[in-house]
């Protein structure tokens, strides 16, 4: 039968070439990782990594897998298509890059070379950029800071006198205390501009009050971020 002739036939090309695959191929395949990281501030316990923002920078690390040792690398890296000679090199397994006006997903490619330029192993990713915002946590005077339950569109407050504190996200600086603005502003027209602020419960007082809190970088145009909630008194803990 022409059919089962045939068929036989393929089964044997199928057989050789897999066998062929598991000579050739070797056990421990040539790689290489790149992991990032931005700059920007983040409060105590953020979960996850800093990611990259306006008017901040980030920095890739290219990461050999099976190649040997990273310092004796020559690394070639590439930028939106441009390749980057000016920090390529023997041992140049990173890459720092900032942020322009235009905030514009970056592509970074990596790619390891032999002393001949023969490609041995590369990787590349694209990076978008975050945009800056606010984070407000209660200070309580019993426990500090609580980073566990951040305020979202409302906040009950179960005491006569709330503290809450703005924790700016993504913005590049070191602490947030330094070279900030803030502003805090409720629909009653009080303002303040420190990073925390303490409200208290009218006497016999039942309601709510809209609250606006922004953080600006003066030296920084594009880190500007708002926050808006509410802030419930006078009601019992959910």
């Amino acid at each position: 039968c022409p059919w089962i002739r045939y068929n036989k036939e393929m089964k044997k090309v199928i057989f050789l070439f897999s066998i062929y695959c598991l000579l050739t191929t070797p056990a421990f395949a040539q790689s290489v990782d790149l992991l990032w990281q931005g700059d920007g501030y983040t409060p105590p316990f953020y979960p996850g990594r800093t990611l990259w923002s306006s008017q901040s920078s980030a920095t890739v690390v290219a990461v050999p897998q099976k190649l040997g040792a990273s310092a004796n690398l020559n690394y070639r890296w590439s930028k939106n298509g441009t390749v980057l000679g000016s920090i390529s090199g023997v041992g140049k397994n990173s890459l720092t890059f900032m942020d322009s006006i235009l905030s514009k997903p970056q592509n970074i490619k990596v790619e390891i070379v032999s002393g001949n330029q023969e490609v041995l192993a590369e990787a590349s990713l694209t990076i978008n950029p975050a945009t800056p915002s606010i984070l407000v946590y209660e200070n309580n005077p019993l426990y500090g800071f609580m980073f566990h339950r951040g305020v979202g569109g409302a906040y009950n407050m179960t005491s006569p006198e709330l503290t809450l504190a703005a924790f700016p996200l993504l913005f590049s600086i070191d602490s947030r205390t330094e070279s900030l603005s803030y502003r805090w502003q409720t629909n009653t027209g009080a303002t303040e501009v420190k990073d925390a602020v303490t409200y208290r419960v009218p006497e016999g007082g039942r309601g709510s009050s809209k609250v606006e809190v922004r953080i600006s970088n003066p030296e920084k145009i594009l880190q500007d971020a708002r926050k808006n909630f509410e802030v419930q008194f006078g009601k019992d803990e959910q």
